[in-house]
């Protein structure tokens, strides 16, 4: 199935790792290359200590998209799961690049929500790069013509967000560009440019070459571009029809020097052309934007940023303390939650000449180990571990961070494993698991996302009936909080209030009821706990209305209400612990 797309990159570029190479651990890049890591422990050394266990329920795994699935469309999907990564937004739907059998159209961006399985935009022909477009089968581009190839593999999955906008890379048949970024755009339907090549560039010139990149809830993108005939690219953020820049090479950096590399990893494809892919920055619903950056000229040679209203601050660089002991040697793509923190994967220099690597999450002054080799997980220890990689969100916003690992030096004991910021551990998924498509949880693909507590699993399901080779699924990865809550009071006719909400049931399913709590806004004589009522317990699904008598407050006070949601495995949340813990429904 991996030569089923002829995009296959040619080309990589990486980023400087130290030391020398044994393979004794190793690091998986993309997809199915790994690098051994530069490892020199002593065999026989003391491993770390386990990390405590925590008890988070995963609830009933759901599969969401399979091989041989059909389509409303025409065909049959092919997902190769394994290799193309589903990426789930807060709403609890997933989008992922998918193959598809049977018809002419043969490639496309996909999404799972509530509805089921749907086509956003489809294509013909040998896949993005392949130089083969295909008779013109696919559909019309926003830059004219049709499109032809989407592409495959970790790198350039497709971006959602809550509203289910979704950001991808495409090649185009007889357009004004040969490539574009492009977004979906849910609530018109409609396909819109975000930037092509040979589009003005906001740092001179033209774009050379466009990347993938990251969206946030607001709409608001950031992505990768370079200029013609360069392989390093800079960072640009595109906002309601304009493109800016956020930092180029050149640039100055705080504390001194300037940026020598932004974007510092590109693939050659078949068709001659270079991309950039990594890595790709990213951006929280409050417009920080989170990249990596390598320096000249300045206190550290290489770091992390996060730029806050356009303005750049180091958050972590080479030379820092690691919470694992020793110090940073070089980074890959933060990912940053809607808190402000990030995760990402480090190389790191325990003591002269032992190094490791590992995943750590937090904020300037407060990082944490969220995963390291060595490290205890069920009854062995942590040999394989996945690079950070944006859009690929494992962080969410309460800081629990779903990793992938390997268990075996050699492959084949891969787990999907939840850090929570407690420091605790829990196996999200193990290889080897049933699944609920029958058969069992193979090969996995080693960028999982999370977010709002749920978490995506796209793996092979050997054993599986009916031909199902692939599939991505949806886990619960514990509490969840309700969204889009809101009020309204129909006073034309009853006079009632209804409280609205986005439903669960469909996105993480397991069964879902719901809880709302009544209180008023004057907190000093009726305040949550004390005055909260528990009004509708374990209600199916929204809304929920009572009459606008129901709310005792007098005039000029008013009634809030809560939501929360209760899945199958008797968790729920409101947000906070504390709201949760005093809440008056049982």
């Amino acid at each position: 199935m991996a030569n089923q797309l002829r995009s296959v990159p040619i080309l990589i570029l990486l980023a400087l790792v130290a030391g020398d190479s044994v393979a004794q651990t190793y690091v998986k890049i993309r997809d199915d290359v790994v690098i051994h890591h530069p490892d020199r422990t002593a065999a026989g050394e003391k491993a770390q200590e386990p990390t405590p266990s925590a008890d988070i329920n995963i609830c009933n795994l759901r599969a969401r998209a399979w091989h041989g699935q059909a389509i409303v469309t025409g065909g049959t999907l092919n997902p190769v799961a394994f290799a193309n990564p589903a990426i789930i937004s807060s709403s609890g739907r997933i989008a992922f690049m998918a193959r598809v059998d049977g018809i002419e159209r043969n490639q496309g961006i996909f999404v799972v929500d509530d509805l089921g399985l749907a086509p956003i935009v489809t294509g013909c022909g040998g896949g993005g790069g392949s130089g083969d477009p295909g008779t013109g089968c696919g559909d019309p581009s926003p830059i004219g013509g049709t499109f032809s190839g989407f592409f495959g593999g970790t790198v350039f999955a497709p971006d959602i967000n809550t509203g289910g906008d979704m950001l991808f890379l495409a090649d185009v048949q007889n357009a004004s560009a040969p490539r574009g970024l492009f977004l979906y755009h849910a609530a018109s339907k409609e396909i819109m440019k975000i930037a092509a090549v040979g589009d003005p560039s906001p740092v001179g010139g033209t774009f050379g070459a466009v990347g993938p990149g990251s969206i946030n809830n607001g709409g608001t993108i950031v992505f990768l571009a370079s200029k013609p005939g360069m392989i390093e690219s800079d960072i640009f953020r595109w906002r309601d029809g304009v493109v800016t820049k956020i930092a180029a090479v050149g640039d100055p950096v705080p504390g001194g020097g300037v940026f020598t590399y932004l974007g510092s990893e590109a693939f050659g494809f078949l068709d001659g052309s270079v991309i950039p892919t990594g890595p790709v920055p990213d951006i929280n619903d409050s417009g920080q934007v989170s990249f990596r950056g390598i320096v000249s000229g300045g206190l550290a040679e290489r770091g992390l940023f996060v730029s806050t209203g356009g303005v750049h601050n180091w958050t972590v660089k080479a030379g820092d303390p690691t919470p694992a002991g020793g110090a940073y040697v070089d980074f890959f793509a933060p990912v940053i939650n809607g808190s402000g923190e990030i995760a990402f994967f480090a190389h790191y220099q325990t003591s002269p000449g032992t190094f490791s690597s590992g995943w750590f999450a937090g904020s300037t002054g407060g990082w944490r180990k969220a995963l390291a080799f060595l490290d205890s997980v069920d009854d062995g220890q942590v040999y394989g571990l996945a690079v950070s990689r944006n859009p690929l969100q494992p962080l969410d916003d309460q800081g629990r961070v779903l990793v992938w690992c390997d268990l075996n030096p050699n492959s084949g004991e891969e787990r999907l494993v939840i850090s929570s910021p407690d420091g605790s551990l829990a196996v999200a998924s193990r290889q080897g698991d049933p699944t609920p498509l029958g058969g069992q949880t193979g090969t996995m693909q080693a960028w999982p996302s999370m977010r709002n507590a749920r978490g995506t699993l796209s793996a092979g399901t050997p054993g599986a009936p009916n031909g199902t080779l692939t599939a991505h699924f949806v886990l619960q990865a514990g509490l969840s909080e309700v969204t889009g809550v809101s009020a309204l009071q129909d006073a034309p006719s009853t006079g009632d209030i209804m409280i609205a909400w986005d439903s669960q049931d469909g996105s993480a399913g397991f069964g879902t009821n719901y809880d709302v709590v009544r209180g008023t806004l004057d907190f000093h004589t009726s305040g949550f706990p004390g005055g909260a009522a528990c009004v509708a317990n374990d209600l199916p699904d929204t809304p929920y209305s009572e009459a606008a008598g129901a709310c005792p407050a007098v005039v000029g006070d008013g009634c809030w209400y809560l939501v929360r949601a209760q899945s199958a495995c008797d968790t729920g949340t409101y947000g906070p612990p504390a709201l949760d813990t005093a809440s008056p429904c049982p």
